[in-house]
Formats: C-alpha cells, structure tokens, sequence
C-alpha cells in the first residue's frame, strides 16, 4: 500500500482473509479520490460499505458536481438496508436537484423502497415541485391527511373543483 499498488494488496488480503479487508478499500478509495479518479473511488468505498461510516463518503461527495456518485452511494446504502432517514432525505434531495435527469430513479424509489420516513418525502417532493410524485407517496403510505392536502393545495385551481371533487372522493 505505500508504494500504491491497492490491488495486489486487495488480491493478497482476500487470499489471506484479512479483516482489513475493508481498511485497504478504503484507503484504496481515498487514493482514487486524491487522484480524481471519482467513479473508481466510489466503487471502492462501495466495497468497504458495511464497514465504512457513511458520513466520510457523503462529505467527500456533497460538491454539486460529484452529486451522480453521491446518488450511487446513497442507493447502495439503501440497498443493503444501512440507510438512515437522513440517507433517504440527502436521497431524494438529490433526485430532485438533478430534475427530469434523475425523475426515472425517484420513480423507481418511491415505489420500491419504503423504509423511509414517508413525510419527509412527501415534504421534499412537494418542495422540489413533484407534486405527482408526493401524491403518489400518499396514496401509497396511507396519508389520507396529505392525500387531501396535496389535491386541495398543489393541485388549486381556481376554476375547476375537480379537485376538491376528488379529495372529497377519497375521503
């Protein structure tokens, strides 16, 4: 590792089952990093995942222009159920900052994970002006109270009551 050669140091300590295993990745990570080898970096930060605390990846990737690997991180914390509630705010605050670019990934994430605090969500989509998607979240989680408040609210138009009609409906 002095001489920053990371992968015959990764190949010897697999061999041997080392327990710093996980150490060497994320030296070899920060090395990828010193050298704005981002992409790299992240991915061996990723290998280091379960034993790496989260915060020193996310600090090294909150720059606006590193926000796609900030976004790969945080999905892998969620996909191995590491995330916190804070994860899944910094998450969705990506999505939205990256607009249509990233609307694909928040589709998929509303409706694939739910370990989240679902009014945290709602509260970042509406702010971020995806109303769609925060009704969606409603609906979904069974927030009838902000089902109605979305209807009623973001969807207000002064000319139609179609949608009080329809936050009447679903009361």
């Amino acid at each position: 590792m002095q001489k920053s050669n990371y992968s015959i140091a990764v190949n010897l300590a697999k061999s041997q089952n080392s327990k710093d295993l996980h150490d060497i990745y994320r030296k070899y990570g920060d090395h990828l990093y010193q050298k704005k080898e981002f992409e790299g970096a992240i991915k061996q930060y990723l290998n280091a995942i379960e034993k790496l605390e989260p915060s020193y990846v996310i600090r090294k990737f909150l720059d606006a222009q590193r926000i796609g690997n900030l976004i790969t991180y945080l999905e892998a914390l969620h996909e191995k159920h590491l995330a916190t509630e804070d994860h899944t705010t910094l998450l969705l605050h990506c999505y939205t900052k990256l607009k249509d670019s990233k609307k694909e990934k928040l589709d998929y994430f509303i409706r694939t994970y739910s370990n989240y605090n679902v009014q945290i969500a709602i509260n970042v989509c509406r702010q971020a002006g995806y109303k769609e998607h925060a009704l969606l979240l409603a609906e979904k989680h069974n927030e009838h109270q902000w089902y109605i408040k979305i209807w009623i609210e973001d969807f207000a138009d002064p000319i139609n009551t179609l949608n009080y009609r329809k936050a009447l409906r679903h009361i």
